[in-house]
């Protein structure tokens, strides 16, 4: 304690000064005279520019939204308790090396002299609140959080699969198998791993999501996505490595990135960075450039334990906070179950004698899991970068990186559990000593590649081993049909930066090129004849194609493995249900074109309906172009709004002084100033603009 104060006011006496000056995307450029100034001035963008969703971060880990905005993040709250990730940050925080303490603290201090603009944002005025101080060990807190939203879909999946099975019983694991799909692909190609040593039986794959443990909140979206790609200097025109990213994340205002250019004596770096956390997750540091996607490897589990007894578990009651117009009250009504040691009984619906327990990696960081972060900074090439990434522990994430020389690789980082066969369908059954057991892939054993001889990799959140590698990766995979359609561009050309944009900006309907044969082969279709797969706004192919797909695997409850291998051979009864489908599809979208029913308005990230900072557009793409507009259906409105697609778009030509192309599909800066005219129409139409670097 007395060591902390002391270093507080220690720092607190630096003087720094920050003079940035912003561009046309209101991207801040900045130098600063040392390491320790870097990280000031870091930490004082953040807080100016973004104070409110920083703090909104931090009070979602803390389950204390309730408390400033109401009873309608209660539930939501009460959840985040559940999950108790602030222990998790006191204990990460207390073995933090001192050297990367004191640089969180300069950033800190930074945050807090940008609090005093940042207080002044529309939220915190009409809310009637101001952001408490920030502390370092907050910014652990906003990395947990973002780490745990991106994974848990991996258990989520366990928990699909159990009650897919209440619906198909021995039928599902066969149905939803993966394996043989023509649109199959996966990231490591042949002679890039390890192959096992005997064939063993295949599983199955369920990728149908639908709604459960609607309590949680979500930061990013349930099926977020993400595309990266790259090709090394004998793959490109211009004779040097070009890169791609874009992370495909709920589009909301403010947008979830902060890009930024920071230069010291230390080095110099520019990317997108979190709000709440002083690191680059995608970008270049002149030497290197490097962008992520979700990787879905196995990094948490839902599990029965079967010889868990009563005295093993204790009952925790959280109090959240919640606003009650001009008064706050606590509500502590709702209790939740762990064990003695920790692990939380999932509150989901499901019908066992077990307790069904969370197993999460990150519950296991460890401070030095963390501290590759701080680093990339330093990177001068891909043995570096490759080096780096096999330390970071955080779960879990697939990056692609490039140097000057023309080198690229490819690595996933994080913790994830290793497994050499297809576990069984469902949720597994095991002890809690087996439970407990921490049995991770090695940075050997974990999907990586450098200088692959094809010279290119792409990730699309598909799987990462082909089904003959001597390592199984789970089963939270995203539906290859991004992959597909990245890999077919890629292979057959050298490349320069339009080219890429051109992939970055494909909206080809690519599960169509798969379906609508058996569909017409089915039934009476005139509507899809002809129909060249585009999503562009003129079409009215694309609305009764996509309503049809969404209503048939509703009323049949599957997803697109299981409904490609039933339209082979439908039954009559299933022919007639299908010409009833099409016609519902027609009634629903009464003619309309794509442009008239796939809306986009970027709502505010609180789900606050009166802060609408954003105008409504035209949503791009369909959900499975490259370019996606991941929508929902709503009956009322009978339009598709778009929820999620690409939170960035960026291209980056590895030239001695890095070539940076951005599209965002908002503002940077404070998001009430306009510091373009339509900066989300030229993110929509896919107009770059050069950063300098």
């Amino acid at each position: 304690m007395i060591y902390a104060l002391l270093l507080t006011l220690s720092l607190s006496l630096q003087a720094f000064t920050c003079k940035p000056t912003f561009d046309a995307l209101g991207i801040p450029h900045i130098s600063t005279s040392s390491r320790e100034e870097f990280y000031y001035c870091f930490g004082q963008l953040h807080g100016s520019d973004r104070g409110w969703e920083m703090d909104y971060f931090r009070r979602l880990a803390q389950g204390r939204i309730a408390e400033v905005q109401g009873h309608t993040h209660l539930k939501s709250d009460l959840m985040m308790r559940f999950l108790n990730l602030e222990d998790k940050m006191a204990s990460l925080w207390k073995d933090f090396p001192d050297e990367y303490k004191k640089l969180l603290q300069y950033y800190t201090d930074g945050v807090n002299d940008g609090f005093k603009t940042g207080k002044n944002s529309k939220e915190f005025l009409d809310l009637d609140y101001a952001p408490e101080p920030w502390k370092p060990e907050h910014s652990i807190l906003v990395l947990l959080i973002q780490s745990f939203d991106q994974t848990r879909k991996t258990f989520y999946r366990d928990y699909e699969e159990e009650k897919n099975k209440e619906t198909w019983g021995d039928k599902a694991a066969g149905l939803f198998d993966f394996d043989g799909l023509p649109w199959a692909n996966t990231i490591l190609k042949d002679g890039e791993y390890e192959k096992k040593k005997t064939e063993t039986k295949t599983s199955s794959a369920l990728d149908f999501a639908p709604k459960l443990w609607g309590d949680f909140p979500q930061l990013f979206g349930l099926e977020t996505g993400s595309n990266n790609w790259v090709v090394s200097a004998k793959k490109s025109k211009t004779g040097k490595a070009i890169l791609a990213n874009d992370p495909h994340l709920d589009l909301k205002t403010p947008m979830f990135w902060y890009w930024v250019h920071l230069k010291s004596p230390d080095g110099e770096i520019m990317g997108a960075s979190v709000p709440g956390v002083p690191a680059i997750p995608s970008g270049t540091n002149g030497k290197v450039a490097w962008g992520l996607t979700n990787a879905y490897l196995n990094t948490a589990d839902a599990i029965f334990a079967k010889d868990a007894k009563p005295e093993d578990f204790i009952t925790v009651r959280p109090t959240v906070k919640v606003k009650f117009g001009p008064i706050t009250l606590p509500f502590f009504f709702k209790s939740f179950e762990q064990t003695r040691d920790g692990l939380r009984v999932l509150p989901l619906e499901i019908e066992s004698k077990y307790k069904m327990l969370l197993r999460w990696t990150g519950f296991h960081l460890k401070p030095q899991d963390l501290i590759p972060m701080f680093e990339m900074i330093h990177v001068k090439d891909v043995d570096q970068m490759d080096s780096l990434l096999s330390k970071l522990g955080v779960p879990a994430w697939n990056f692609v990186f490039a140097d000057t020389k023309g080198d690229i690789g490819f690595r996933v980082v994080g913790h994830a559990y290793r497994q050499t066969e297809k576990n069984p369908y469902g949720i597994p059954t095991q002890t809690l000593s087996e439970i407990r057991q921490e049995n991770y892939f090695t940075p050997d054993e974990m999907p990586h590649v450098l200088r692959p001889k094809r010279n290119y990799i792409y990730t699309a959140n598909n799987r990462h081993w082909p089904i003959d590698a001597a390592f199984y990766g789970g089963r939270a995979y995203t539906e290859s049909f991004r992959g597909f359609r990245i890999d077919e561009m890629l292979k057959d050309n050298n490349h320069n930066l339009d080219s890429f944009k051109v992939i970055q900006c494909d909206r080809q309907v690519v599960d169509a090129r798969f379906f609508l044969g058996r569909i017409l082969k089915n039934i009476d279709a005139p509507e899809l004849k002809g129909w060249n797969f585009t999503s562009d706004d003129h079409s009215h192919a694309l609305p009764v194609y996509r309503r049809f797909m969404d209503i048939i695997m509703e009323f049949w409850k599957v997803n697109e493995v299981a409904l490609y291998r039933m339209l082979e051979n439908p039954s009559e009864n299933q022919k007639n249900e299908m010409k009833s489908f099409y016609k519902k599809a027609i009634s629903d979208v009464k003619g309309r074109n794509w442009g008239e029913l796939h809306r986009l308005n970027f709502p505010h990230l609180s789900k606050n309906a009166d802060w609408v900072f954003s105008p409504e557009i035209a949503g791009p793409g369909d959900n499975h172009s490259v370019d996606p507009g991941t929508a929902l259906w709503n009956s009322t409105r009978k339009i598709y709004e778009q929820s999620a697609g690409a939170s960035m778009k960026m291209v980056i030509e590895m030239t001695d002084q890095p070539h940076v192309e951005l599209a965002l599909p908002g503002l940077n800066r404070v998001y009430t100033e306009k510091t373009l005219e339509h900066p989300w129409q030229a993110w929509r139409n896919c107009t770059y603009r050069h950063v300098s670097f």
